[in-house]
């Protein structure tokens, strides 16, 4: 699109460019796909829960009772306090889970893989299910994971839960949430005939075996990433990837602006890094034209006030103002990208929940 004054009637040149960045986002946020429901008579194998926490006492109480509730003989629920300050141990040990305290964070490791790599050594059930603290599962998440598992057991089965946002800075930063889901490929108007390899943190399982043979999250190139769900993926070489909507949901970022940056920072470019060239190609020509459309003409605004409420609704709930006002949320994102890809190409440190961590 080229620059210059808004037109109230854009050329038709201009309009076909922004139809092709608008058209693209349809296509690759086609459709959410939920995590099949287990049918009556599916036998699951055992499933041992792991959930890294550290300073996440207020998030257990909504994720631990709905897991206990659906525990099956054999099945496992370790938390792994992470040295956390806030009585963590305190909350999971009260709600039913056992507790496993980590060693100090041994050189060349992040937290939470470490934490991670520590609960499966702890459990022997056959089947992994990693879960982040901020996680609300649905009530049959644990026998919708086994059967998926026991059908693919060479992959790993993600969920990346709905968002339920709250606080206006979550709101502005909805594409980071529609981004996640666009780059992932799983969702697109292709099907399955785009191949994931990537995964989500908040929901990621795996069979043992397979974990075990492509050597867990102490694998070298996973145990020093903060996106360590991607480098499992990668390790192990294949995904089945699905969306948490309408009965999986997480709360990210709870405390405000500054968590929000951080939390996108750390992750935003680095998952771009692993993403196929052609996706993220394809979900930055989407952002531009949300970018640039509405000012070449407002005639075009509507057109993506529309998309960012439909799209934004299978990644998260938006309020109808965050849609309406769509050029914050741009604003934001630009922001966050800009801010992440500074620190993974300078190297620069972000600091999360009391460490530092390599933006690389």
């Amino acid at each position: 699109m080229h620059s210059g004054p808004v037109q109230l009637v854009p050329s038709v040149i201009d309009v076909s460019i922004y139809l092709v960045g608008w058209t693209i986002g349809w296509l690759l946020l086609w459709r959410p796909r939920p995590i099949p429901a287990a049918g009556s008579g599916d036998v699951r194998r055992a499933i041992a829960v792991v959930i890294p926490a550290r300073d996440e006492a207020a998030a257990l109480p909504f994720l631990i009772p709905p897991l206990v509730a659906q525990l099956r003989a054999g099945d496992q629920l370790v938390v792994v306090n992470d040295h956390s300050t806030d009585g963590t141990g305190d909350v999971a040990t009260s709600l039913g889970a056992t507790v496993v305290v980590p060693p100090q964070l041994p050189t060349g490791w992040l937290g939470k893989p470490h934490a991670c790599s520590i609960g499966a050594g702890a459990t022997t059930a056959p089947h992994l299910l990693f879960l982040d603290a901020d996680v609300r599962p649905a009530a049959d998440l644990l026998d919708r994971v086994g059967t998926e598992l026991a059908a693919h057991p060479d992959s790993v089965v993600s969920v990346q839960p709905w968002h339920a946002t709250g606080r206006w800075a979550e709101q502005a930063s909805i594409l980071s949430n529609i981004t996640a889901l666009m780059g992932s490929g799983a969702f697109t108007a292709a099907g399955d005939r785009v191949t994931a390899t990537v995964a989500f943190g908040p929901v990621l399982a795996v069979d043992r075996s397979t974990y075990d043979a492509a050597g867990g999250h102490a694998h070298p190139d996973v145990r020093a990433m903060h996106t360590e769900d991607i480098g499992l993926a990668r390790a192990v070489g294949r995904s089945r990837l699905f969306t948490g909507a309408p009965d999986t949901s997480f709360r990210m970022y709870p405390d405000g602006l500054t968590q929000t940056i951080r939390g996108w920072t750390r992750s935003i470019a680095t998952g771009a890094r692993f993403t196929s060239w052609w996706l993220t190609l394809a979900t930055l020509l989407w952002v531009w034209s949300l970018a640039g459309g509405w000012l070449v003409s407002p005639l075009l605004y509507p057109l993506s006030a529309l998309q960012v409420w439909v799209l934004g609704r299978r990644a998260a709930s938006v309020h109808p103002l965050t849609a309406l006002l769509f050029p914050i949320a741009v604003a934001a994102f630009v922001v966050i990208f800009v801010r992440s890809l500074f620190a993974v190409v300078f190297g620069r440190q972000v600091a999360w929940k009391g460490r530092t961590v390599a933006a690389r």
